[in-house]
């Protein structure tokens, strides 16, 4: 009975102890990078689900220009002033390009509904940007200049021909 009980006190050996701490560094090593993986897939399901909006209110507009009879143009029929190419929605009303009705950016007649008006956007260091074409939604998006293909970041052209485009960034993300 008394050896029973001295190998019941027996605690852990020092080989033992280092082979535990040698495996958690291990499991450590391999888990760590997954973590840090985590805030860019969330960076990057962040921007896929305004990419769907985005895509929702194009169909909405496209659909709404339909029936209120406008088409594509083969070239710009009202020069800067696009009056027939505006939409009313009841709380606003919108330019869409003359070349695939797409909601524009940024109108330029008035005080028209840009693209970002019809999107809810939320969370923590989203940034936009946009000018009349182009309407830059994320995280790391290109300060100046034309479109890149680097950043972490959603692209909207309007102008896109003979469809207005939505990209996905992701090369920084």
């Amino acid at each position: 009975m008394r050896k029973t009980r001295s190998l019941l006190n027996r605690g852990f050996t020092l080989i033992e102890l280092i082979i535990v701490i040698v495996l958690l560094g291990l499991l450590a090593a391999v888990a760590a990078p997954r973590f840090v993986d985590i805030s860019s897939d969330a960076k990057i399901a962040s921007l896929n689900g305004i990419k769907a909006q985005f895509n929702t209110t194009i169909e909405l507009v496209l659909a709404k220009a339909r029936i209120e009879g406008l088409r594509p143009a083969a070239q710009n029929p009202g020069g800067s002033q696009q009056t027939g190419y505006v939409i009313d929605f009841g709380f606003g009303s919108t330019e869409v390009d003359w070349r695939n009705l797409c909601p524009e950016s940024r109108a330029e007649s008035g005080n028209q509904l840009g693209m970002l008006d019809f999107i809810e956007i939320s969370g923590d260091n989203i940034q936009t940007r946009f000018d009349n074409q182009y309407t830059w939604v994320g995280y790391d998006i290109p300060s100046a200049g034309q479109p890149n293909t680097q950043g972490c970041f959603l692209l909207y052209d309007s102008f896109g021909s003979p469809e207005c485009t939505v990209e996905l960034i992701t090369t920084d993300c």
